[in-house]
Order: C-alpha cells, then sequence, then structure tokens
C-alpha cells in the first residue's frame, strides 16, 4: 500500500491536505514522506497507513527515525523477523545489537488539551512577548507526561516477555507538534525534564580568567494550584528499565533538507546503558564520576561536564 492511499473521512486535516496537496510546498512534503516511506515499510506494522491518517505526527516520527537509523547502519529488525507477540503489540523499533536488543518507543505529544493547564501555549503572534520561563515549563511537563506513559508501557513489555533484562529501552520524543515552543536556551528540555536542573547563571569572579556556569537546583517542575512534577525521573530506581532518551524537533513540516537534531540523555540510573559513541548525536548527556556529573558533548562545540546532584556547575 502506498503511504497516501487511504481513503479516510476521519483522517487528519493534516493528512488530507497534503494527500491532496494542492500547493507546491504540500506536493514536496508529500514526495518527501513518499520516499521515506519506501524505505520504512519493511518496519512498519499493518496498520502503519490507515494510522498515519489519522496520527500523522506521531507515525511520522516513528517512520523518520527508523530511516535515519537505517542511515547510521544500525540492525533494525523488520517486521517480518519479529516474534508475533513483539510484532503485534511491542516497541515501535526493534534494533539487534550483538546477542541483545535495542527497543525504542517513539511518541510525538501534541499541545495538550485546551483546558488542560499545562497545555503547551500556541507561538504567540509577532508582536507578542515570550514568557521564555512559563514556555519551557510547559514543554517539560508535556515531555515528561510522555516519557511517564511510555515508562509504563516498556514496563508491561518487561512483565510480557517481549523485553528481556539484557535489553536496552530508548524513549524517543519529538518535540514536533510544538517545535518553536521547544526552541533551545541553554540546556536542552530533554535534559532539564529529567534532571533536577534549573536557571543557569553565570559566576563572575573578576581575578579568574574566564567565566563559569552554575545551575540551580530544581527537583520539581511547579504546576500553580496543583501537585508538582518530579524533574527527577532519571534518577529514579524505579526507572532503571529506561536507557536514555532522544530527543527532537524534526516533524512533517520541517524535515526536508534538515540535518538530524538528536539529543541523546542516559539516564543515570539505566541498568543498560548504550554508549555515547553510538550514534552521531547533535549533542549528548552521559553520566560519570559515578553518577555525579552529566558530560555533554556537541557535536560542533565544546565538551564540559557539571554536577547532577545539588549544586550543579
Amino acid at each position: 500500500m502506498a503511504l497516501f492511499d487511504v481513503d479516510n473521512p476521519d483522517a487528519h486535516i493534516g493528512y488530507r491536505n497534503l494527500r491532496a496537496a494542492e500547493f507546491p510546498i504540500e506536493g514536496e512534503i508529500k514526495a518527501g514522506l513518499e520516499a521515506l516511506w519506501a524505505r520504512f515499510e519493511p518496519y512498519a506494522d499493518e496498520s502503519f497507513c490507515e494510522e498515519f491518517s489519522r496520527q500523522p505526527d506521531n507515525r511520522f516520527w516513528e517512520m523518520y527515525l527508523t530511516v535515519r537509523l537505517l542511515d547510521a547502519a544500525k540492525k533494525v529488525r523488520p517486521r517480518t523477523e519479529l516474534a508475533q507477540a513483539a510484532r503485534d503489540v511491542g516497541p515501535d523499533i526493534c534494533i539487534q545489537k550483538g546477542t541483545r536488543k535495542i527497543w525504542i518507543e517513539a511518541v510525538s505529544p501534541d499541545q495538550g488539551h485546551e483546558n488542560n493547564p499545562d497545555r503547551v501555549a500556541d507561538w504567540p503572534a509577532e508582536e507578542s512577548r515570550i514568557d521564555v520561563d512559563e514556555q519551557r515549563r510547559q514543554v517539560e511537563l508535556r515531555a515528561t507526561a510522555a516519557l511517564s506513559s511510555k515508562i509504563a508501557k516498556f514496563k508491561r513489555y518487561r512483565d510480557n516477555g517481549i523485553v528481556n533484562e539484557r535489553d536496552s529501552c530508548i524513549i524517543a520524543v519529538s518535540a514536533g507538534q510544538f517545535p518553536l515552543q521547544a526552541i533551545q536556551f541553554g540546556l536542552s528540555p530533554a535534559v532539564t525534564s529529567v534532571y533536577p536542573i534549573g536557571h543557569e547563571r553565570i559566576d563572575f569572579n573578576p581575578l579568574a580568567p574566564s567565566f563559569s556556569s552554575v545551575f540551580d537546583f530544581a527537583p520539581q517542575i511547579e504546576r500553580p494550584g496543583r501537585q508538582p512534577v518530579q524533574r527527577t525521573m532519571f534518577q529514579d530506581p524505579d526507572n532503571a528499565l529506561i536507557s536514555g532518551l532522544i530527543w527532537s524537533r524534526r516533524s512533517i513540516g520541517n524535515f526536508l533538507g534538515q540535518p538530524d537534531d538528536f539529543v541523546f540523555v542516559q539516564n543515570q540510573v539505566g541498568s543498560r546503558p548504550i554508549r555515547r559513541t553510538w550514534l552521531m548525536w547533535s549533542e549528548a548527556y552521559v553520566v560519570i564520576d559515578g553518577g555525579q556529573r552529566l558530560w555533554a558533548t556537541k557535536r560542533r562545540t565544546s565538551r564540559k561536564a557539571f554536577k547532577i546532584s545539588s549544586g550543579f556547575r
């Protein structure tokens, strides 16, 4: 089946517009998606095209990520090579690595329901003032909600025997449904959603040869009038099943001609870590010094380490 063969009256408006492709840009995006589909089809479940018509953003992210992993020469298992249980209800992506597997669950959360006080606000009009702190708080809350859902799902996979104790589990979150709101200022929201890292401050010592950055200790994401959300997901032993987080802002609307922007954050308590060099990340944050610091690397810039206990530096 071709990706846009589904003629579904209940299809998402974005899918219907791309299927019709009345404007040149829609035709370009449609062609780009069809090129991805040509490579992804052996790895897709049987209902993918139908689900793509209803949830194009979520299913795009799974397809895009899989193709990029294939580009990186990862041994993604086609659906026909998976056991029936894993094929029907297992994680989105399975990669063979030696005698073990790396499983990936992909999710692209939306902005949230209109009546959700934690909803990511619409991108403001040009004349509006952007509250950067509030915007980041909303993005972090959408990220932690998506992560919590997928962690619960991975635990069910373990209980059902699909994922075994030697396997690594990764959650891949796309901010593609609110990419402008998730623009990075300082540390990636992928880091500040799972580690208790708050505002960055500059320590200035007139006698020192350079400035230094210090991060405030912030164990919670505040929710005015409601229970705060803990910002310590990757320090909680209950989440040891998860090896790390992949974060991206790629979406149907911004993937054409763009390089990968994948950020990887390692889980401090993960029982089956993957190596920092497993993929060419745009940014990577891995745990060093017995879990006391994160080692941050960027593809084109510098490396540095900072504490992930109290008194970040």
